[in-house]
């Protein structure tokens, strides 16, 4: 396949944003009580929505950061890396005291503070508010965007090594921080409360995102992926694919004792065979998408996966608000209508900034009296 030219593969992709637009879905209702979970947990295998939004995530940059390189430089790369960087912080602080301040009003209101709360947010607000912005509280729904953050603001690195040929160097290395991870302590036991700085290892996650990272420069240089797999590929990723499938969905027996079959599906530290069952079924899904791209093509998806940083947000206040309240998800029928009410706001959510930024990026109207005004009024002026 010939390599296209630049103006041709510096168009967004829609299937990308449809992609994140699912995978947004499925981490809203994964975190909610709700039998719905059964269709987007895990339903494909031993990896979840967040391996494949962190990946997308990584493989966008890639493209958007490679271009910001090559048009402006090194300079330009840093400036456009620290704006993005600030942009998601600023997300970040924003859920942050958005989901703060729903645990905060629900004691005052009702006496009580539920359960699911984080524990720092009732005992003393005004430190879970500092140490939040420091980074150093990130009780769960809030800690994909820090790390989102930190894998950003690397990407400078990343992509001027692979800019300069070093590409199986700067995979190496990632690989090499995964495999750290695998032997450290786990991150929970490291915690000294009130410290909490997530679940996800960064060690382990930054490998998806780099290797997404990686995925996306070779594409803008014209070196796509999956143009021809091979067919010994392709039933290697089938096989470790519906193996997955089966012990998810048809309960397969595993294939290792138990607990060493717990540290190859850890979820925080990202163990191998959740790491392999994730690229095999992203591999068999790029392959559908390279043959028949309107199979992954989704007007409302991609509006969610294209205003994503504010998605995130909202279902992270959204969901931290109505844990608060059992009754809500009292009968499945409940847990169900709280599900589908959450999807549409974000989709309500992501409608409403898109048609912000459209409005934002309207010229500004120009008065008839104004010079500018005149010319347009009289070109022969």
């Amino acid at each position: 396949m010939k390599a296209k030219p630049e103006s041709i593969r510096s168009a967004r992709d829609p299937r990308y944003d449809t992609l994140r637009g699912l995978f947004l879905i499925c981490m809203t209702v994964n975190h909610l009580p709700t039998e719905l979970r059964w269709v987007t947990d895990q339903s494909l295998g031993f990896f979840t929505a967040a391996e494949g939004f962190v990946f997308l995530s990584g493989l966008m940059a890639g493209m958007v950061y490679t271009r910001k390189l090559r048009a402006g430089g090194p300079g330009s790369l840093w400036d456009a890396v620290l704006g993005r960087t600030k942009t998601i912080y600023a997300w970040h602080v924003a859920s942050f005291v958005g989901a703060l301040a729903c645990v905060v009003l629900a004691e005052y209101a009702c006496g009580y503070c539920s359960p699911t709360a984080p524990r720092l947010f009732f005992e003393h607000p005004l430190a879970a508010l500092g140490l939040g912005a420091a980074l150093l509280y990130q009780p769960g729904l809030l800690d994909l965007l820090p790390m989102y953050c930190v894998f950003v603001l690397f990407l400078p690195v990343v992509i001027r090594g692979i800019e300069s040929g070093r590409r199986w160097l700067v995979l190496s290395a990632s690989v090499l921080l995964w495999l750290v991870a695998q032997w450290a302590p786990a991150a929970g036991s490291l915690r000294t409360y009130p410290i909490n700085t997530g679940s996800f290892s960064l060690l382990a996650w930054q490998l998806i995102f780099v290797a997404g990272v990686a995925i996306g420069h070779a594409g803008i240089s014209g070196r796509p992926q999956v143009a021809r797999p091979s067919r010994l590929a392709v039933l290697c990723a089938a096989s470790v694919a519906i193996y997955g499938f089966g012990v998810q969905q048809a309960h397969w027996p595993a294939l290792w004792p138990g607990a060493v079959f717990g540290v190859l599906l850890n979820k925080p530290a990202l163990g191998l065979l959740r790491l392999a069952d994730f690229g095999c079924v992203a591999y068999l899904v790029a392959i559908v998408g390279a043959r028949f791209p309107s199979l992954l093509a989704s007007r409302p998806l991609e509006l969610l996966g294209r205003n994503s940083l504010a998605v995130v947000a909202t279902q992270s206040v959204a969901i931290t608000a109505l844990l608060q309240f059992p009754a809500l998800f009292a009968t499945p029928a409940d847990r169900t209508l709280v599900a589908m009410g959450t999807v549409a706001l974000l989709f309500c959510v992501a409608a409403a900034r898109q048609g912000l930024v459209q409005a934002l990026r309207q010229p500004a109207p120009v008065s008839p009296l104004s010079p500018e005004g005149s010319r347009r009024l009289n070109p022969a002026a």
